[in-house]
């Protein structure tokens, strides 16, 4: 939440969902170490997603919207105010981000990036393939395709 190329990369990811009505999008939180407020930013994502998948996009995109006025002494009442803009109860929200198993789901999510290599973010993957996310949009809709042709077992062919 507090990457700027995450920030960057979102409106590609964005327009490729919309675009690909059969791509699924599964998001992984990856608070970097560098990043002062990112792990706390993580916890909001965690529990504004247990408490609505609409609010948790609106959430994050409202996050990377404010990224540059967000700052580790005002991480929490920043993200709290997002969270009620998002339409989650800002106060249930920063309950659950307290609780330990919020931190163990965020840990776990961090596990899960280093066991398939991620070193950095933003990182895609398609089908399993770690792929630039910071790609023009026409590259990732044409590495969606191709991956598609390979289930069906027919790759198609590209004109150069």
């Amino acid at each position: 939440m507090q990457c700027p190329h995450c920030q960057k990369a979102a409106p590609n990811v964005d327009s490729l969902l919309a675009q690909e009505p059969n791509v699924h999008f599964v998001f992984q939180n990856f608070p970097l170490p560098i990043h002062n407020w990112a792990e706390k930013a993580a916890g909001y994502v965690d529990c504004v997603g247990r408490a609505s998948n609409e609010a948790v996009w609106k959430f994050i995109q409202k996050t990377f919207d404010d990224q540059a006025n967000i700052t580790e002494a005002n991480a929490d009442e920043k993200l709290k105010a997002i969270a009620t803009a998002s339409g989650a109860s800002s106060d249930e929200i920063a309950a659950c981000v307290a609780k330990p198993e919020t931190k163990s789901r965020v840990e776990a999510s961090l596990a899960l990036g280093k066991s398939v290599g991620v070193t950095g973010t933003p990182t895609l993957f398609i089908n399993g393939r770690s792929v630039g996310a910071t790609a023009p949009l026409d590259t990732l809709k044409k590495l969606v395709e191709f991956q598609a042709s390979l289930e069906k077992g027919t790759p198609e062919k590209s004109a150069k």
